[in-house]
């Protein structure tokens, strides 16, 4: 199975962004960051995920950079067990829109996405903006976010 980007996010665009500081999503499959930023998908089967740097190559904007962290993450099966029970028992049916295209060519064809608000918060604990969409036929969560920070323990 073949899965694409997850863009993790810094309030700066970290060494381990994934991005290229242009804006262009870089994909990368090394966990440890997507491990550190969502601790709840444990040690992931499978992470393909990208940085994509906002407002690259605008010099009107001063300051911290932010990131969109992008990408697809199969978790083992205790870890999604415990995503799909934070789905709750009204998910929706929502395809996911304006992901890159380096996301979207290793997103498996036939999944069928589900997403709630009560995971999206589950997850961010408030910290960060971020929509997760879960497909359970191949154990994946489609991360979408904008700076996410590990929580506090």
């Amino acid at each position: 199975m073949v899965f694409a980007s997850l863009t993790p996010l810094t309030s700066c665009a970290a060494p381990d962004d994934g991005g290229d500081g242009q804006g262009r999503c870089s994909v990368r499959s090394d966990p440890a960051p997507i491990e550190k930023r969502f601790p709840v998908f444990g040690t992931p089967e499978r992470a393909h995920w990208c940085g994509v740097v906002l407002n690259a190559g605008d010099g009107r904007v001063p300051g911290p950079t932010d990131v969109r962290l992008v990408g697809v993450v199969e978790l083992t099966p205790a870890a999604f067990a415990g995503i799909v029970e934070d789905l709750g028992a009204d998910p929706v049916a929502k395809a996911p829109q304006g992901l890159p295209d380096e996301i979207v060519k290793s997103l498996p064809g036939d999944a069928r996405w589900r997403h709630s608000d009560r995971l999206d918060r589950s997850i961010t604990q408030g910290r960060y903006t971020g929509s997760f969409h879960v497909d359970t036929a191949h154990r994946a969560v489609l991360v979408d976010c904008v700076d996410p920070v590990p929580p506090k323990h």
